[in-house]
């Protein structure tokens, strides 16, 4: 059963639709700035972040947006924007054949951090807005998005860290091969918070060299890399049956081929190339295609020591040197829950154009890292399939493989 994708929307560090966004990585700009305003967290060295850039939350009706926080704001934005292209109407979606399937790594950090603060402060919950826990809830953005759009289908939430679109968006597949639903609404949502740099600072894989020069980091697959930049956004990408863009006359913007999703048990936080290999192929059996049969692999590596050294080794065990690899984090930084539909965004759109983007700071490939085929500048190259990648704190692993509509 042929899958395809039929719209998407997206707010992001460097644009807050998928035409500004593509715009940005063709004009190669970054979205990293040193950020003042977390100089009160001791200790935290990593002091780089990528805002959103600023949208109009007015939008969503004031009875919807009363209990979201800035997450769950851009998710509806981005849902919105989806449904928009996919010419599809919320109230006309079939609640027993439509699926929402949408998540982020935590609940809001920012409430989450003035709700447990006032608990301490007070010995109590007297202060608490009656709306704070509808922010906090690890289902935050899947209950509030399918609240904006009076949605009263199937809802999905998963959390896998960095995976978690990725991971949304392959169960949405399998769910639409399975018979189960005809549509399914996938995505993902992150909050910019000075305690999401300080998790990662805090196990050495955040950039703490470049405060002072934050267009010169993450730097993925560099020899002068030191750790990942965090940012901030939501991604939402419609799935549907073929069936169902046949019943509707709606237009197949790529088809989903398949994908993947893998638990690296062995560690919490350090990958593994044997397993991204393996979740690598077994994306492209499911997807009945060969490893040749892919034309540039969209990396996750966000400019850690570790992770992108093992990600290089698995991508040069899989696909040689043949297959052009790069990374969008240094354009975007690293927007954890939203980076991988934005990354699927984002590779639809380099099919389109002809145009594949290269790994922005990367100037000279790594000892550990030589093997795969990096490129810097942007290639003027046609490819009909692309394999993303998503691999994630916690050990979830995913790997999905998308083809141009032809």
């Amino acid at each position: 059963m042929k899958t395809f994708v039929t719209g998407y929307g997206l707010l992001s560090s460097i644009g807050n639709s998928n035409t500004e966004m593509f715009a940005s990585l063709l004009e190669n700009r970054s979205a990293i700035r040193y950020m003042p305003e977390w100089e009160h967290c001791k200790n935290l060295f990593a002091m780089l972040g990528a805002p959103v850039m600023p949208y109009d939350k007015m939008i969503i009706p004031r009875s919807a947006r009363r209990t979201m926080s800035t997450m769950s704001e851009m998710a509806t934005l981005a849902t919105l924007q989806a449904l928009k292209m996919a010419n599809l109407k919320s109230e006309e979606l079939d609640p027993e054949k439509t699926l929402l399937s949408m998540g982020s790594t935590t609940g809001s950090p920012a409430t989450m951090e003035d709700y447990f603060q006032k608990i301490g402060e007070t010995n109590g919950v007297s202060t608490q807005p009656g709306t704070s826990f509808f922010k906090v809830m690890n289902h935050s953005v899947a209950s509030n998005v399918a609240g904006a759009i009076n949605f009263n289908g199937a809802v999905n939430a998963p959390s896998s860290a960095c995976a978690t679109s990725a991971h949304a968006t392959i169960m949405g597949w399998e769910m639409i091969q399975s018979g189960l639903y005809d549509i399914v609404i996938c995505g993902g949502a992150e909050e910019l918070h000075y305690l999401s740099s300080a998790v990662f600072d805090n196990v050495y894989a955040a950039s703490r060299k470049y405060n002072q020069q934050p267009d010169l980091s993450p730097r993925p697959f560099d020899k002068n890399r030191d750790g990942l930049v965090v940012s901030e956004g939501a991604s939402v990408i419609i799935l549907e049956s073929e069936a169902s863009c046949l019943r509707r006359g709606a237009k197949k913007i790529a088809e989903f081929m398949g994908g993947s999703y893998l638990c690296e048990s062995s560690h919490m936080s350090q990958s593994n190339s044997q397993q991204m290999v393996k979740t690598m192929s077994i994306a492209l059996k499911r997807s009945d295609l060969k490893a040749s049969d892919v034309g540039y692999v969209n990396a996750h590596a966000t400019g850690t020591l570790q992770g992108d050294g093992q990600e290089s080794s698995a991508v040069a065990n899989l696909f040689s040197d043949r297959v052009p690899v790069s990374s969008l984090k240094g354009h975007f930084g690293h927007s954890m829950a939203a980076c991988g539909v934005a990354e699927i965004i984002a590779s639809i759109e380099m099919m389109k154009s002809g145009t594949l983007i290269g790994t922005r700071n990367l100037e000279e490939v790594s000892e550990e890292c030589k093997g795969a085929y990096h490129f810097s500048k942007n290639l003027k190259q046609k490819v009909n399939v692309v394999l993303s990648n998503n691999f994630a704190f916690g050990g979830i692993n995913t790997s999905l493989v998308i083809r141009d509509i032809i």
